[in-house]
């Protein structure tokens, strides 16, 4: 058995994992360009991180529309053909006892491949970024067809194989962008009120829910940094909803809807899970927190049920085992690649 919080086992949902490492989803953008497919690089690159033993991995943001991706070349699950070259990836992760999720979004405003971008209202991203073109306000009828692609993406990564989805309403992006009062200043059943600016992802929930068996959870912005936008009691009600609705898990993150950038130091964002935890949500956190006795003080203390990885499992695949030999956890089931040890002193 673990010593540490961090390489103990953890159930969420319907999945057990056999530690509380996952690896957070990190854009790698290097599909062929409109394909959407899963490409060798991204294989090998998910791979490594499973065989450093982490306990889940939450696959890059993955387009659920042809131009939702944030460029050309990002992931997309808007066909068949996509769902079945990640099949592949899932079998072999699972082979390494790895759960894998799936993080589904929309880049919205911040697209940068496309001609035309589009967004809740009409307003820009960041003026001063050349990159990003004006939107256009969807309407009624495409967020319709919006939310019947997210529910038909969930699909595909059920009958792929994955454990769970994640729903990105994070960082500005098009789901983001409905829930903020900056960015959606509609007048219809999808903006005003925060009940109203929550309805497509209520409506996303709900149609995952009625078609497929895969657990849901929500990466969230749960500060957006300016003043006009939501504060986190509005975000703590946001989340309330939607675990009512059926989401099991809350990736907390922050920033990214404004140039504005947040405060960065190392766990700069665990205190935003703390909070949210204390109101009873289940979450994880994300945020610089790359020793393994920053992340196991983290899961300690109550901020947090698991810990999201990024950087660091860039620079070190073996980051989780490292961390196990860190933190005076033996070679156990959770890390299979005992033989790893000797190169972790």
């Amino acid at each position: 058995m673990a010593k540490s919080l961090l390489m103990s086992p953890i159930t969420i949902g319907k999945n057990t994992f056999k530690n509380r490492v996952f690896m957070s989803p990190m854009c790698m953008y290097t599909s062929e360009p409109g394909t959407g497919l899963l490409d060798q690089r991204r294989f090998d690159h998910y791979v490594a991180r499973a065989a450093g033993g982490v306990g889940a991995i939450v696959v890059e943001a993955t387009s659920v529309q042809a131009q939702g991706g944030i460029t050309n070349r990002d992931l997309g699950l808007w066909n068949d053909q996509q769902a079945r070259s990640l099949a592949g990836l899932v079998a072999v992760l699972h082979s390494y006892d790895t759960k894998i999720g799936i993080q589904l979004g929309h880049a919205g405003r911040k697209g940068t491949s496309w001609e035309q971008v589009y967004a809740p209202s009409a307003v820009g991203a960041f003026s001063s970024d050349p990159k990003y073109k004006e939107p256009l306000a969807l309407t009624s009828e495409q967020i319709e067809i919006l939310i019947a692609d997210f529910v038909a993406a969930a699909q595909r990564a059920e009958q792929a194989g994955f454990d769970f989805i994640e729903l990105h309403a994070a960082h500005g992006y098009l789901l983001s962008e409905f829930i903020s009062p900056i960015t959606n200043q509609r007048d219809d059943d999808f903006g005003g009120s925060l009940e109203k600016r929550y309805e497509v992802i209520r409506r996303i929930i709900l149609g995952i829910k009625e078609h497929t068996n895969i657990d849901i959870h929500l990466r969230i912005s749960a500060n957006e940094i300016e003043p006009e936008g939501n504060s986190l009691a509005q975000i703590q009600e946001l989340l309330s909803w939607a675990y009512r609705d059926g989401v099991v898990f809350f990736d907390i993150s922050s920033g990214g809807l404004t140039p504005t950038p947040p405060k960065i130091f190392p766990g700069y964002q665990a205190l935003l899970a703390a909070q949210l935890a204390q109101a009873g949500l289940p979450v994880g956190s994300v945020g610089l927190l790359d020793t393994p006795e920053l992340a196991e003080y983290v899961l300690q203390a109550g901020h947090a049920q698991v810990i999201y990885i990024g950087r660091a499992l860039i620079s070190n695949p073996n980051w989780a085992l490292q961390a196990a030999y860190k933190l005076h956890d033996a070679p156990s089931a959770s890390l299979p690649i005992s033989e790893y040890y000797r190169g972790l002193k």
